[in-house]
This record gives C-alpha cells, structure tokens and sequence, in this order.
C-alpha cells in the first residue's frame, strides 16, 4: 500500500457518505466490482493513471462505463479521486474500505491455518467459539501448512491464538534449554 494514511482518510469519507445515504452496502459491493473491472484491464489503468489524459475524458470515461451501473454517491467519489489527483490509489482505498466496512457491520476476518485441511463440523464449531469469543460474526480464511505438525493457529486481526503442537515443542525445547541439570 502506497499511503495507508490517505487511504484511510478517502476510506472513511466515503463510508461515512455511503452511510448517510443509505447505500453502504451496495456501494461496498460496487466498489468491489469496480476493483475488479480495473484488476481485468490494464489499458483503462493507464488511462486514467496518465497524466497527458485531462482529468475530464477521465470522468467521461468512468461515467459511460460506470454511470449507471454504480451508486451515484460512488461515481461521486471516484469523480473527486479524478480532481484530488489520487485515482491511482483506488485500489488502496479500496482495501482500507473493505475493512471499515467489514468492521462497521460487526464482521471480523480469522485466519486459520491447520496442518491438514479443517473438517467442516470442526470449522463451523471454531467458527461458533470464535464468534462467541469475539462477540462478531466471523469469516473463516483457512489454510493449510504441514508444518505445523498438529492443532490449530488463529489470527484475527493483531491477536493470535497459537495451539500448534510445532510452537508447543518449541516451547518445550526453550524450557528444557534453560533447565539446570545436576
């Protein structure tokens, strides 16, 4: 991410828009969409990363493709990004968007990492202690990495939740490094 802090600012603006007007969801579903319009086509990415375009054939463009298919207070922002000379951080404020959005709608991400994959009555059973933990709605990210040799690792934002049997033993070892022995 190229500016996290602008990308925040633009992020919070729109949410706050979005909410006013009563359209936060389907301005989150749009924008995704939008992200991945831009993701597929490179040439309207140059396009409007270009500096020898003026900024108007910029906003005529996005209205033609996007006018009718987004919600005005979205093609709005998208116009003002065109006139504040940030277009190309629409991706990033897109990111931080998904975010503010997720947690404004009490939904938290949880990355869980096994060493096989997660059966499905065990996945919705930690989903369910997850939830009650958190007192959120959770949306499970799993993976699998053999390396963890046992158990299960969850991340859900800055807190881990680590009962692998591979930190276990690790553990173990540090504590058996440092015992005296007679």
């Amino acid at each position: 991410m190229r500016d996290r802090k602008v990308a925040t600012r633009y992020a919070e603006a729109l949410l706050l828009s979005a909410k006013q007007e009563g359209v936060l969801a389907g301005v989150a579903d749009s924008y995704a969409a939008v992200l991945a319009v831009i993701d597929g086509n490179r040439d309207l990415v140059t396009f409007l990363d270009s500096p020898q375009v003026r900024e108007q054939e910029k906003k005529e463009l996005l209205s033609k493709i996007f006018g009718a298919r987004i919600e005005p207070v979205l093609l709005n922002f998208f116009l003002l990004l065109i006139d504040r000379n940030r277009i190309h951080s629409t991706r990033d404020i897109g990111t931080v968007f998904a975010e503010l959005v997720e947690k404004d709608m009490g939904v938290i991400r949880a990355e869980v990492v096994t060493a096989i994959a997660l059966p499905d009555d065990l996945a919705a059973g930690l989903e369910a202690k997850l939830a009650a933990m958190t007192g959120a709605r959770i949306i499970m990210e799993k993976k699998t990495d053999p390396a963890v040799i046992g158990g299960v690792c969850v991340t859900m934002g800055d807190k881990v939740l680590d009962g692998t049997v591979r930190t276990n033993l690790n553990l173990l070892g540090k504590k058996l490094g440092e015992a005296r022995v007679h």
